[in-house]
């Protein structure tokens, strides 16, 4: 079966009921302007899907949801190097996170992708047949009538929920009155555990309670510092399910939106002001005599450098002076910037205090420079050939 063409002549959902109904097998390619989905089927059923390349994508999405450090990542990327094999069974195989997780964690990646997938209105697809090998500790198929129909319903409830959170950028926080309430609560929640009927009322309510589960760890996790992506990344529970917990939280008062941190204001402390102003004007004053002792030693020394006569031992000794000179003082330029002295010689170059826009070209190759160690604030600048 070939498959390819235009979403706006064939759309999502009929491509994947026709793949689902004729159980195929093969890669199901989706592109739109620089973004490129893969859809992966087995019989019909979805095996995996993601944007992009999959062992980057499923090893960011790791990180983000703090599963993950990028120490372990670098460490799996290494061994995937040598190893035929994907990054979840690596991941397994170094016992970085166990089989069960990853296969919770990449059924939420491949639906998460999906819904977004179905919000297309244009783009162009290609199906391939070919083999698709997965393995059954870590990936579950999905059934796709049912992807279609969750993906139809969060179409149609989106909207509402976008207008009480229309960017992932907002930050919500808990409202303080609530950790009153909730001390009160847990009081009386203790003179409940007298009650004989106490455990068959827990018993009716335990689906509730697990409903719950999703909201509470939003309460907890809403810092007043994560913004709404940071928190889907770390939730786990999917971008539509995060969405509608903030918004049940807003109705119920317990969470309110605060507002991102300010830039700051140039400081009115008179006190900081006139240390600014002396920093400028010192390091303005330490660049002007730099400048005047460059242009008076420069005729010198081209004086020098055009006397035949000069001994050549004479001329290399001067050059050596004059070349000091000037790195020490770019170094003290640079220490003025930076209240230290650099690591290495070249971050002169790289501030712009010597090199070709300067007119000074030192040899560095020449010299052996090394920082005075943690409290004392000095260097070492010697001629590894002096003359």
């Amino acid at each position: 079966m070939a498959l390819k063409g235009s979403i706006k002549e064939f759309a999502l959902t009929e491509i994947f009921q026709l793949i689902f109904h004729q159980n195929k097998e093969g890669l199901l390619t989706l592109t739109r302007e620089d973004t490129k989905v893969s859809v992966l089927f087995k019989e019909g059923k979805i095996i995996r899907a993601y944007e992009g390349e999959f062992q980057e994508v499923f090893g960011q999405n790791l990180i983000r949801a703090g599963l993950l450090s990028n120490d372990q990542l670098g460490i799996a990327r290494y061994r995937l190097q040598n190893q035929k094999t994907t990054l979840d069974a690596l991941l397994a195989e170094l016992k970085f996170l166990s089989e069960s997780e990853l296969m919770r964690l990449t059924r939420l990646f491949t639906e998460e992708t999906l819904y977004l997938l179905f919000n297309w209105e244009k783009g162009d697809y290609e199906f391939q047949q070919k083999t698709i090998n997965y393995n059954a500790n870590l990936v579950s198929p999905l059934e796709t009538q049912f992807l279609l129909m969750e993906a139809v319903r969060q179409i149609d409830e989106w909207p509402a929920l976008l207008k009480k959170i229309p960017s992932r950028e907002m930050v919500f926080e808990k409202i303080p009155e609530l950790e009153d309430l909730r001390s009160e609560s847990d009081d009386a929640g203790k003179l409940e555990d007298d009650d004989p009927f106490g455990s068959i009322e827990g018993l009716e309510e335990e689906g509730e309670n697990e409903e719950e589960s999703d909201t509470t760890w939003l309460l907890q996790n809403l810092d007043g510092q994560q913004n709404v992506q940071q928190v889907i990344d770390r939730a786990q529970m999917g971008a539509f399910a995060v969405h509608q917990g903030i918004v049940e939280l807003l109705k119920e008062k317990k969470v309110q939106e605060i507002k991102g941190p300010e830039v700051p204001k140039e400081s009115s402390n008179p006190l900081l002001k006139k240390e600014t102003v002396f920093k400028w004007v010192a390091g303005t004053v330490v660049l002007c005599i730099a400048i005047f002792l460059f242009i008076a030693s420069y005729p010198s020394i081209r004086l020098t450098t055009l006397m035949s006569l000069t001994p050549l031992e004479e001329f290399k000794e001067l050059s050596i002076k004059n070349e000091r000179y000037f790195i020490r003082f770019a170094l003290d330029l640079y220490h003025l910037k930076h209240n230290r002295y650099p690591d290495t010689l070249h971050a002169l170059v790289e501030e712009g205090y010597l090199g070709p826009n300067t007119g000074i070209k030192p040899h560095f190759k020449n010299w052996s420079y090394q920082p005075s160690p943690v409290g004392d604030d000095s260097f070492l600048l010697n001629s590894i050939n002096p003359q």
